[in-house]
């Protein structure tokens, strides 16, 4: 999946829960250690979109994702 079709569709879950993408991002962030009731495609979507922003999946210390080379 490209940043194009993940936008398109992270536009319609947030479009959905009448939220901007930023604001479902900040959710999907805030609760990725909680089980999430979300289908396959939103979170490769959301792995996607920050992969776009520059965000690398860490793992370490109880964190996530961060920024590339910090």
């Amino acid at each position: 999946m490209r940043i194009k079709g993940a936008m398109t569709i992270l536009n319609k879950r947030a479009k959905f829960y009448g939220m901007t993408v930023e604001e479902l991002v900040g959710w999907l962030d805030e609760n990725l250690g909680v089980r999430i009731n979300e289908t396959i495609k939103v979170l490769q979507a959301y792995e996607v979109y920050k992969m776009d922003q520059g965000y690398q999946w860490s793992g370490v210390n109880f964190e996530t994702w961060v920024k590339n080379g910090e």
